[in-house]
């Protein structure tokens, strides 16, 4: 059994935490459907998750767990989290094993599933169980263990949220996921990475100096942004593997606004080195530079269809911002917005049906959503001036920046709009990406 010491994630998505079980043989998969906004989530009760023996007050560990699974499940919009009150007894200490007692209960009330998990201690280390089982049915869905510390305990119980996602869906949760963004504080604006859900922060750069745009490769292991630490505005990768980072781009001018193809190999950018802004592609390695754009106007903010066949951007060719989208070999460049007079940042959903970007309605920004050839366009917000949408690598959420509380702070919510949550409460922050 291998074991994990220490941090869990370390800058942003390094070091995630090993899985230490198998799924049981008989694990019944569920696919949910979700059509468009209209599902029906499936009711999910917690139990377990006894307080340890020896813990301090104030520093229930089993508590946390529980709380952290709780919002996790909720935070997908597939569970209704029910506390099973109704049940006898004190349902903390229920125990794998103890749930054929009880499933009928549960079945009664239209409880579909039953989490029933433990934490105990292992000499210096946790081991945290999780079991869920199908309430009519009395099967096995998930049933996994880890062992780790005491630091890590809130990483250990993203994991096990995220192999109930993935036993109820066949798809990967996001409850592991990193988020990264820019902080401006004491006259620098820094690269900050936090967890999904908003803790964790850690600083990515501390050069003091102007850090932008954030974008995280797909295997999550590099971070291309862009810093005018050496007084050009060039174009970094940050490697989590090793804590190096490379100048990818440095020509004169403006390098700006990256974005990755799917299969990681390319890299999309705003250069003006020519007289105009324009999108090019280049190699990961800074290689093969060709230009996708040309004209002296302002064309950035690329993003790649999932299938890494076309490009959107935002330019002004047409007299304002607006959203265009062209094939990777420059041809069937389109215009893709005609609705108001300032419309920007797009980014294209990892489910290729939707693509999220900025549009000016009456004189604040909100978050917009459209067809990938324009059509059906929905607007998700309207507290505040919300700006720099990025998608979860499971389509389901959006990541953005909103000043609706006063100031520039970071917000998720659900790709309909609904439940948004803020994460950042402290300074001025903006532009954030979510990792893979």
């Amino acid at each position: 059994m291998r074991r994990v010491r220490g941090r869990a994630l370390r800058a942003a998505g390094a070091g995630l935490l090993v899985l230490l079980g198998g799924a049981a043989a008989d694990a019944q998969r569920y696919q949910v459907e979700i059509q468009k906004e209209v599902f029906q989530r499936i009711p999910l009760a917690i139990a377990g998750f006894a307080p340890l023996p020896d813990t301090n007050p104030g520093a229930d560990l089993a508590t946390v767990v529980r709380s952290v699974l709780a919002a996790d499940l909720d935070f997908t919009g597939l569970f209704e989290v029910i506390d099973p009150i109704f049940l006898p007894g004190d349902t903390r200490q229920l125990k794998p094993g103890d749930q054929t007692g009880v499933l009928p209960t549960l079945a009664l009330f239209k409880v579909q599933g039953l989490l029933v998990g433990t934490l105990e201690r292992r000499g210096t280390e946790l081991a945290l169980e999780g079991h869920v089982y199908d309430a009519e049915r009395g099967t096995t869905i998930v049933a996994r263990r880890y062992l780790g510390d005491a630091t890590a305990i809130r990483q250990i119980a993203h994991r096990l949220a995220d192999e109930i996602v993935f036993g109820y869906t066949g798809e990967r949760g996001v409850a592991q996921t990193r988020i990264a963004y820019v902080a401006a504080r004491d006259g620098a604006r820094e690269l900050y990475g936090m967890d999904y859900d908003g803790h964790n922060p850690v600083l990515l750069t501390g050069n003091r100096s102007i850090n932008l745009s954030p974008r995280w490769s797909p295997d999550g292991r590099l971070l291309a942004y862009t810093s005018y630490r050496d007084g050009n505005p060039d174009l970094f990768l940050l490697n989590f593997q090793t804590g190096s980072r490379t100048k990818l781009s440095a020509v004169p001018g403006l390098n700006i606004s990256p974005a990755w193809s799917p299969d990681g190999e390319w890299v999309a950018l705003s250069l003006s080195k020519d007289g105009g802004t324009n999108i090019y592609l280049m190699h990961k390695d800074g290689s093969g530079l060709r230009a996708l754009t040309t004209g002296s106007g302002i064309s950035v903010s690329p993003t790649f269809s999932p299938n890494g066949r076309q490009i959107a951007f935002t330019s002004d060719r047409g007299g304002a911002p607006q959203i265009y989208a062209i094939e990777l070999e420059g041809t069937n460049l389109r215009r893709l917005t005609f609705q108001g007079d300032y419309n920007s940042s797009p980014r294209w959903s990892p489910r290729g049906d939707k693509i999220a970007f900025v549009s000016n309605l009456s004189g604040r920004f909100q978050i917009t959503l459209m067809n990938p050839d324009g059509s059906e366009v929905q607007t998700l917000t309207s507290e505040g001036s919300n700006e720099d949408p990025a998608w979860s690598r499971d389509g389901r959420h959006l990541v953005f920046s909103s000043t609706r509380t006063g100031r520039r702070e970071i917000f998720v919510m659900r790709a309909d709009g609904s439940a948004p949550r803020q994460l950042t409460r402290t300074g001025d922050n903006f532009a954030p990406d979510w990792s893979p």
